[in-house]
């Protein structure tokens, strides 16, 4: 009787355990979709407004655009690429292990 009852709370706590892994995972998908919306949105943001393209074409001549602006303008979007690149990598992943946890 004794083996009985420890065999049905063994069952019902591995039963409160996958419901809590579920509903982990489902908000783990849920912040890594976000993050991902968020990283395309920002990409296209930046792909219809590129701020530093537009000075660049706005310099009295092509020929005498100064080295340090380019610089500037080549820095500014390394950035934007970096952090961009990190998003995506710890949106995906942020994706992955919640459909980990569903499965």
């Amino acid at each position: 009787m004794a083996s009985d009852k420890e065999s049905k709370n063994l069952d019902e706590s591995k039963l409160k355990l996958n419901k809590t892994s579920k509903n982990i995972g489902i908000s783990l998908i849920a912040i890594g979709v976000a993050l991902l919306i968020f990283v395309f949105y920002e990409a296209y943001a930046s792909f219809l407004n590129p701020g530093f393209i537009a000075t660049i074409n706005n310099a009295t001549s092509s020929n005498s655009i100064p080295i340090a602006f380019t610089a500037e303008a080549l820095v500014i979007l390394l950035i934007k690429v970096a952090f961009l690149g990190i998003a995506l990598a710890a949106g995906s992943t942020i994706l992955s292990k919640g459909v980990e946890l569903i499965k």
